[in-house]
């Protein structure tokens, strides 16, 4: 299987923004230049394994989050999605997630035999 640089680059790019960097900021963290930056993040170039290990650091990411559309098994990438959803909640937000969640999974379960597909 071929890796899909763009999903990668599409999450190194979502990434940045969440966490206010700019491709500027970005390529100073990893001595590489924002055009290369803007390359990556496109799908354009492929990158190296030093500079995708790089950018992970840079990001504070994990690269199987980095990687998630790119993998079979992609529990762990989840689970690590949901903690950091839940991180600055309150007891009282998670609580509510936690109903709104437990909620959407029966509804799904309950009516997933009964949606057409066309």
């Amino acid at each position: 299987m071929a890796l899909n640089y763009i999903s990668i680059g599409q999450k190194i790019k979502a990434i940045r923004k969440r966490k206010g960097f700019s491709q500027l900021t970005l390529s100073e963290l990893i001595n590489r230049s924002p055009t290369y930056i803007s390359y990556i993040e496109g799908g354009i170039k492929s990158m190296s394994l030093d500079t995708f290990i790089l950018l992970a650091n840079a990001l504070n990411t994990t690269a199987d989050e980095l990687l998630i559309d790119n993998l079979e098994n992609t529990i762990k990438v989840s689970n690590h999605e949901f903690a950091a959803l839940f991180s600055d909640c309150s007891d009282y937000e998670r609580r509510i997630l936690f109903d709104v969640i437990t909620a959407t999974k029966k509804s799904i379960r309950e009516n997933k035999h009964s949606v057409r597909t066309r």
